[in-house]
């Protein structure tokens, strides 16, 4: 999907997505769920995804490190492919 196609669905501009896509800005609230439908993922999803590590207590992230990316891969897998 490109950004156009997604600014498109969510009623959002061309350039806010791309400030999404580059990490200069967050969707608003109410575009996130608008995001998420168009992706067809849960929201949660989304959440982990904007997770860094430098949002972990660094006591945790050892296992932040451990499960971020295998847990990503599962979770993103297309349910029916096992």
């Amino acid at each position: 999907m490109t950004q156009g196609d997604l600014a498109s669905r969510i009623g959002m501009s061309v350039n806010a997505v791309s400030s999404w896509e580059l990490g200069k800005s967050f969707p608003p609230k109410e575009s996130i769920n608008l995001v998420c439908e168009a992706f067809g993922i849960p929201e949660s999803y989304l959440m982990l995804a904007c997770l860094e590590e430098k949002d972990v207590p660094e006591e945790k992230r050892a296992v932040y490190r451990a499960l971020i990316d295998p847990l990503k891969n599962i979770l993103l897998e297309k349910g029916d492919e096992k």
